[in-house]
């Protein structure tokens, strides 16, 4: 662990530079340690304690050699590995050769890899100080001040065991992305400071437990007999005072709020059930439009949990082989008699709802982190097959195409992931085409570009599905390796065949301009009849996939369309 910097800085003070600031200045001797117990950090004041030569001598050594005797390293053995906050009077050695009794006090506060203790050594009246400061950091949010996620836990347990009915709200700000990426973080943290102080506003004069639980996401617990019509009352007034503008640097920033809110009687003691019934309502009120509140509906609720049900079932499925991969052809406008790819999807072929695209189970996946075990799942198992149409068609074999999902786009080792399922099916990376969407370009939790620059130096061909023409723009301005484009969505909808739009046609041939001065080839997704493919190719379309063409191949239907393939590389 590393030592805290010893510089006050200037401005409001983060949680980080405070206990910076506490720690190099605190007269009480402080040891920081890791979860296994090495010494990573020791303050000035314990350098004096134990009249260590510097911090150097102290780094790296364990916490139990600090004690003098016995007894002292058993007791510092016994802090570190329970985990647990400990107070006892113990000796510890004082160099030369020397031995000083201090009042010991160990706590814990949460880290990446665990729980790293901090352990105070000097008089009981400083020690306490300083434990109340710790402990309040370890269950308040930083950055409003309100209580974090852990300790809103805590307090609407104790709440429901209580003889008060209680309703739980969760709130989560609109938009809040576009103003962090769009405005900085500074902006970003103004704006959620302005949330957290219009949340106590509002639920100022009444029994309210307010958090932050996560990044943009809040939540309040109301005790008392307060009815719904009170309880939809507050939160609408909530909701009008977050989408008041915060001014920051001139300019008005605007955000809203959605409000899921669940209720349960006195001495209910399930407040995991009120938080899950919360966040099904958040849920249904972010997928109805935003900016309005939903109180959840049992009925409602069940099917929403029924869908849960289904998640969880993924990974039981992909080890029974229910989930299989099926393959749709990628043709070449405008008589498709040549394939450029054979586009690989999951089905999920369930004991009792039947099949199921990847479109109905992929977004369950996200709530149970299986988005990238599915990933691979599809990559592994059509590799497989393109292993095996290598080998009997040769250079006429299909070209793979696969469409990753964002979480596995995103993944930090995506490279990696994508080499070694190469490699273990003997195949080139040109034998393998990748499909990505914007979102997944721009998603601040990976670095997908520099996956795909990677991979595309490898000889891997890639392909972004956009919308329209700003999507085409961000990937010029990004320089994203990709030499074609997939156009999706209602623009592709609109250029039917019969009535076709004026402005619509014209959006395609602007774009289809656009990608020619940039060199990237265009194709469609959706094409739904051979009409709509001769019209979207006469406004420069050169590939399409859709409706129009075989849908859910599997491997031996596919192979059919081997000898229409051309090679890519």
């Amino acid at each position: 662990m590393p030592a805290p910097d010893a510089e006050v800085p200037e401005g409001p003070l983060a949680a980080d530079e405070r206990f910076a600031v506490l720690y190099r200045h605190c007269p009480a001797g402080v040891v920081l340690a890791d979860p296994d117990g090495v010494i990573g950090a020791a303050n000035p004041a314990f350098l004096r304690l134990a009249k260590a030569g510097s911090e150097d001598d102290l780094v790296g050594t364990r916490v139990s050699d600090l004690g003098a005797g016995d007894r002292d390293r058993s007791t510092l053995v016994r802090a570190i590995l329970s985990g647990d906050d400990v107070q006892d009077q113990i000796e510890i050695r004082s160099r030369p050769d020397g031995a000083r009794s201090v009042r010991l006090t160990v706590t814990t506060v949460p880290g990446d890899h665990g729980r790293y203790p901090i352990l105070l050594f000097e008089d009981v009246h400083e020690l306490r100080q300083l434990q109340e400061t710790f402990h309040h950091q370890a269950l308040h949010d930083p950055l409003t001040g309100l209580p974090n996620a852990a300790h809103f836990r805590s307090r609407l347990e104790a709440l429901c065991a209580e003889d008060s009915p209680i309703s739980l709200l969760y709130v989560d700000v609109d938009g809040f992305k576009v103003v962090n990426d769009g405005l900085g973080a500074d902006v970003a943290d103004l704006v959620l400071r302005g949330v957290a102080g219009t949340l106590r506003s509002v639920f100022a004069h009444h029994e309210a437990f307010i958090a932050r639980l996560f990044g943009d996401g809040f939540a309040i617990a109301v005790s008392g007999d307060l009815d719904r019509k009170t309880v939809v009352e507050l939160s609408e007034q909530a909701i009008r005072e977050v989408a008041k503008p915060v001014y920051a640097a001139g300019i008005g920033i605007g955000v809203s709020a959605s409000i899921g809110i669940a209720t349960a009687g006195a001495r209910s003691g399930d407040h995991e059930n009120l938080m899950r019934s919360a966040q099904v309502a958040l849920h249904r009120a972010k997928a109805l439009g935003k900016a309005q509140w939903v109180v959840f509906d049992p009925e409602s609720g069940e099917a929403d949990r029924d869908r849960y049900r289904l998640a969880a079932a993924i990974a039981g499925a992909i080890e029974l082989g229910e989930i299989t991969v099926t393959y749709q052809p990628h043709v070449v406008l405008p008589d498709a008699r040549i394939v450029t790819s054979l586009n690989a999807a999951l089905v999920w072929n369930h004991p009792a709802r039947g099949q199921l695209r990847s479109a109905e189970f992929f977004p369950l996946a996200e709530m149970t982190g299986m988005t990238v075990p599915l990933g691979r799942h599809l990559l592994a198992q059509a590799l497989r097959t393109k292993a095996e149409w290598q080998m009997r068609f040769g250079d006429g074999a299909p070209m793979v195409c696969l469409t990753l999902p964002r979480r596995m786009a995103i993944d930090a080792d995506l490279v990696g992931i994508v080499r070694a399922e190469l490699a273990e099916n003997g195949l080139e990376p040109r034998h393998l085409m990748l499909c990505v969407d914007v979102a997944s370009l721009v998603d601040e939790r990976g670095d997908l570009l520099e996956s795909m620059s990677r991979l595309a130096h490898l000889g891997l061909v890639f392909v972004v599905t956009i919308t329209g023409l700003p999507d085409l723009e961000l990937i010029a301005a990004r320089e994203v390796p990709a030499p074609a484009v997939m156009l999706t969505g209602p623009i592709v909808e609109s250029v039917t065949a019969v009535d076709a739009p004026e402005w619509a046609c014209r959006t395609v041939s602007q774009l289809v301009a656009r990608a020619d001065e940039l060199g990237i080839k265009v194709g469609a997704y959706g094409v739904a009849s051979q009409e709509q493919a001769e019209l979207l190719h006469s406004l420069g379309v050169v590939v399409a996939s859709g409706g129009y063409q075989p849908e859910y191949l599997s491997r031996t239907e596919a192979e059919v369309w081997a000898g229409r393939t051309f090679p890519m590389g």
